[in-house]
Formats: structure tokens, sequence, C-alpha cells
């Protein structure tokens, strides 16, 4: 009998690899480190709050999660699709035209002439040698890039927008005005337990110390493998492959506050227009899905960059909610100093997901930074240890 299929890391990268691997009726276990499948897709349940370990949002348009068709087990939540700009003391809408159809007339989130720009630059075909920031700017979009669209997309990458490509940041733009964004009452990692739940042999709390000679040196035992998916963060896979670098990864750290009372009514995404402080983004989850937090209670979502202090936070939700916000208490802080690859931002970029014989590597580092091009990879992995 041939040795199994091993895939090191139950992110998901890996998951989707196993799931295919299976699909195929071949035999796989999946190894991870940590005791909960998932990766950075996870949400902890906190004095009856659920946090998710980094605010995300799932596209339910996405090709590789309509492929697995698990969508339907996850009592999904489907979002607005309007994000809230704060300037002064306000908050602007700029949403859907079929559900806030005025919202295009607010001019400080930019002239008519500017968001009929965007249209045409949606539409347009540019070079991956152009920064998204150089398109739009050149595109003429004036405030509605300035004020929009700049610090949306900087909270999608966690980066300056000079590193990302043009058609990268237009397909994110898009899936955002065309996509259906949302996410589980249970919290994003109801997506990673839902696809675990299918893998025949998951090991938890397995750590793979070193790959030798095609077996593999785990913290339980030394494992056999006719072939092996590296699917584990950049870091460890370039540990475990002795790779020669790693690639720039971007962090990011996300805030969870308990509050009495709800400082907006709706739960929908607010960015500051006017780069006023820490904050990269902010929402009222409990709005959103009110399962997120206990009855009489509100819990509200939001990311900054490492190495801020509360106190930064708080000061400028103040500004962006025009609130007092003393009486909000911290429910947790979420460091992530490696939440997103900052190098694969090209689109149509060739994919190599073999590394040497019978190894292969997945990650969202391999397509593009995003739950669908984490998934993607995995699958392509497996689809080359078909192959093979």
């Amino acid at each position: 009998m041939s040795s199994p299929v091993v895939v090191i890391g139950a992110g998901l990268a890996g998951l989707s690899a196993a799931l295919q691997i299976q699909k195929a009726d071949r035999e796989v276990i999946v190894l991870e480190a940590a005791e909960r499948a998932g990766g950075r897709v996870q949400s902890d349940s906190i004095d009856g709050f659920t946090c998710d370990r980094g605010f995300q949002l799932i596209n339910a348009k996405y090709p590789e999660l309509v492929a697995l068709n698990v969508l339907g087990e996850l009592d999904f939540r489907f979002a607005d699709r309007a994000i809230n700009v704060a300037i002064d003391n306000k908050l602007h809408r700029l949403g859907d035209p079929r559900r806030y159809p005025f919202s295009a007339l607010d001019s400080a989130t930019g002239s008519i002439l500017e968001k009929l720009s965007l249209v045409k630059a949606l539409a347009g075909k540019p070079s991956d040698q152009v920064s998204i920031a150089e398109y739009l700017i050149d595109s003429g979009l004036g405030k509605t890039f300035e004020r929009v669209l700049q610090p949306f997309l900087r909270g999608v990458y966690l980066t300056e927008l000079t590193n990302i490509s043009a058609p990268a940041g237009l397909e994110i733009t898009k899936t955002f005005i065309s996509g259906k964004p949302g996410l589980p009452s249970r919290g994003v990692g109801a997506l990673s337990a839902a696809m675990a739940k299918q893998i025949t042999d998951l090991r938890l709390g397995v750590t793979v110390n070193a790959i030798k000679n095609g077996s593999l040196i785990t913290s339980a035992a030394e494992i056999e493998a006719s072939e092996i998916i590296v699917a584990t963060d950049s870091t460890t896979a370039a540990q475990l492959l002795e790779l020669g670098s790693v690639p720039k990864l971007a962090g990011c750290t996300t805030w969870y506050h308990s509050a009495p009372f709800a400082p907006i009514s709706h739960g929908q995404l607010i960015v500051d227009g006017e780069n006023r402080g820490a904050v990269i983004n902010t929402l009222v989850i409990s709005n959103f899905i009110p399962e997120y937090a206990p009855v009489g209670k509100n819990l509200i979502s939001t990311t900054t960059d490492t190495g801020v202090t509360e106190s930064e936070v708080r000061r400028h939700l103040a500004t962006m909610y025009n609130c007092d916000n003393r009486d909000w208490e911290l429910v947790a802080k979420y460091e992530i100093p490696a939440a997103l690859p900052i190098g694969a931002m090209a689109v149509n970029q060739p994919i190599q997901t073999l590394v040497r014989e019978g190894i292969y590597l997945a990650g969202d580092g391999q397509v593009s930074p995003s739950q669908n091009g984490a998934l993607k990879s995995g699958r392509l992995a497996a689809l080359a240890v078909l192959a093979n």
C-alpha cells in the first residue's frame, strides 16, 4: 500500500488541498500544530461575544467557495454593499445605487464626474506594472479615491496602495461592488470548522519539525508520505523547505470593544476620509449580526496597524463615531504581525506549486492575498499532486 499524501497546515489552503485529494479517493493526512483548524480564519467566544481573529468578510461569490458548496451550512448573513466615510463630524454613505440611489450625489465623497470616472476605470485593463494608486489617480477619481477607495483598499491589503498592482486593486473593488460579502452568524471561524469537519484524517496539536527523504519528523511520530503539501504560514514554510527568503508580510491589530449603547444604528463599514488617526476601519458588528454580542450589549470591531495603543484607538473612534466612548470596555485585542503577503499582488502571475520532487507549496502568497487565493492555491497544489 502506498503512503498517504500529507498536508502540513489546516488553514484554508491546507483544508482545500485535502478536500480535493479526498475527492479523488486518495488517502490524505492533515497535520496542524494548533488545537483548532482554520489558521487565521478563526473565531473565539469571549464572555458571550464572538470575536474573529482579525476582521474579515467572506465573499459568497468567490469561485472557490461556490465550488466547495459549504456556505449553506453556515447561517450566512449578507452585508450591505455600502461604505461610510467619516468627514468632520458626520458619516457620508456611498453604496449600491440600487439601494442607496442618492448616496452618489453627496459631494463629500466626490463629484458625480469623479464617481463616473470610477465606473470607467473599473472597465479598464491596466498593466500589472502600474499600481492601483497611480491608476485611479490618473483616471481622475479625485476625492472618490482620496476619501473612499484609498482608505477602503488600505484596509483590504494592509499596505500602501503603491505596493498593489492596478489589476489586483480593481479585482477587489469589483468584488465589493458586485459580490455578496457577509459572515456566518457564529463568526468567520464557522467556515474553517465546516471544512475541517469533512476531513477524514485531521490531526491537531501536531508540529512538523522537519522534512527528510519523504518523511515528516513531527512532535508525535515520524510519518511516511508519498507527496507533501506545505500549507503553513510563509515563515514556517521557509524553515521547513529551507527556502532562501520569506515574502514580506503586512500586519494589523483588531480590537473589540463592548458598549452599553451602539454609537450608530447600522452595521456598515466605516473609514476615515481625512486620515485623522490610527483606525483603518471600524463597524458596530453586532448591528450587522446581533449574535456577535450578548443581549443588551454592543460589539465594535476596529482594525489598526500594529504597534498602536488603545488610547490612540479610543481617541480616533470617538472622532469617527462622534461620541463619548469612555464607558466602552475592551473585550479582546488580536495583534496579527503576519496577516497578509505583500508580494503576491499581481493578477495572472505564474503559479508555482512544485518546490522539488514530491513536495508542493500552497498559501495565499502563491495566488492572491485573499480567502479565495488561499483556497485556490490549495486546490492547485492538490491537482498538481494528483497529476503526478
